[in-house]
């Protein structure tokens, strides 16, 4: 029995990989450990991701059309063309079978489904849809929006696999103020721009303090502002602004259901480069430790608890309730459950 009154997988773009894992664009050389051709689960079934002659990242379902051998397992990519390693057939980013075997004319059929993709800060999303329908929204590039790419600092990333949890629930941190102090240890939590919802974004800005114990400045706190920005149920992107020390970070949080009962969390973060070069390091290393463990630190919560559908709500929780209605479109039953 499913821990939740809603369907494990909600409609929106989700995370298959980060950009450097998948080899073959051209003209740059592959980074370590990065392959031609991956495999990753979601949505209950594997897919397979593999680049195109120009560059261009494809998802395919995994199986072959033909007699079912999997495309991801001894499958390579031949003239930009995925092939399978059955019996020699290739199919084109679109499923469409490009190439038999001594076989010049393709059988009706002959066609992988195909996975629209995105390459977009250096992650590899894919789009899931209940209903089979296309894309109802994009997720936007931040490098590109805030411009300057080059004075941000590369991006850091960790994973976490399978976790016993649902998007909507990791996402529902973000306007979950009262736990910022309980959980994380900040304290003085203060709305800055209220929930602001446009379709498939949800916007809300807030301010913390959080001490320095762990930096050596015993009793001492400092203030930050947190721009949240929520898209969809699994890609969530935070910039955070901490003007005593001038810096600017920017954290992603990428949630992918892998089957009915767990997720795998992705999470990025970058820093804008400091006027002096040798803090640069330190600082966003110092920063990313930080994420990390305040991510990690919401698991054994997730993990172990019931979902309420008409919780008791207190005055200091935050839109809670506004976040989930706003959730409800995700869903093959949103227009439905709006009405």
């Amino acid at each position: 029995m499913s821990r939740y009154p809603f369907p494990s997988y909600p409609r929106g773009w989700f995370a298959l990989a980060l950009s450097h894992e998948l080899a073959g664009r051209p003209g740059e050389p592959a980074a370590e450990g990065a392959a031609t051709v991956l495999t990753r689960r979601a949505f209950g079934r594997d897919i397979v991701l593999f680049r195109g002659a120009d560059g261009t990242a494809h998802a395919l379902d995994a199986y072959c059309p033909h007699l079912g051998a999997h495309l991801g397992k001894g499958g390579c990519v031949v003239d930009g063309a995925l092939r399978c390693t059955f019996h020699g057939i290739r199919f084109d980013g679109e499923g469409n079978c490009v190439s038999i075997p001594h076989v010049t004319k393709v059988p009706p059929g002959m066609k992988a489904k195909a996975w629209q993709v995105r390459e977009v800060d250096g992650i590899l999303v894919v789009w899931f849809d209940p209903a089979g329908e296309p894309p109802s929204f994009e997720v936007p590039s931040y490098f590109d929006q805030r411009g300057e790419p080059e004075k941000w600092a590369p991006m850091q990333w960790h994973t976490w696999e399978k976790l016993h949890a649902h998007p909507q629930e990791t996402s529902e941190n973000s306007v979950d103020l009262a736990h910022f102090e309980t959980v994380h240890g900040y304290a003085g939590v203060d709305i800055v721009d209220p929930i602001d919802i446009t379709g498939d974004t949800l916007r809300i800005s807030y301010r913390m303090k959080r001490g320095l114990d762990n930096l050596g400045m015993p009793g001492q706190s400092v203030e930050s502002v947190f721009k949240v920005r929520v898209h969809g149920l699994g890609y969530s992107v935070v910039e955070v602004e901490t003007p005593t020390f001038g810096t600017e970070f920017r954290t992603y949080v990428l949630c992918t259901p892998i089957d009915e009962e767990t997720v795998i969390l992705r999470g990025g973060g970058t820093m804008k480069m400091l006027p002096d070069p040798n803090m640069n390091q330190l600082v966003n290393g110092l920063f990313f430790k930080g994420f990390v463990h305040d991510v990690e630190q919401d698991f054994h919560i997730w993990e172990n608890k019931a979902y309420f559908d008409r919780p008791v709500l207190a005055a200091n929780d935050g839109p809670i309730g506004p976040y989930r209605k706003w959730c409800r479109q995700f869903y093959a039953y949103s227009a439905e459950a709006a009405e």
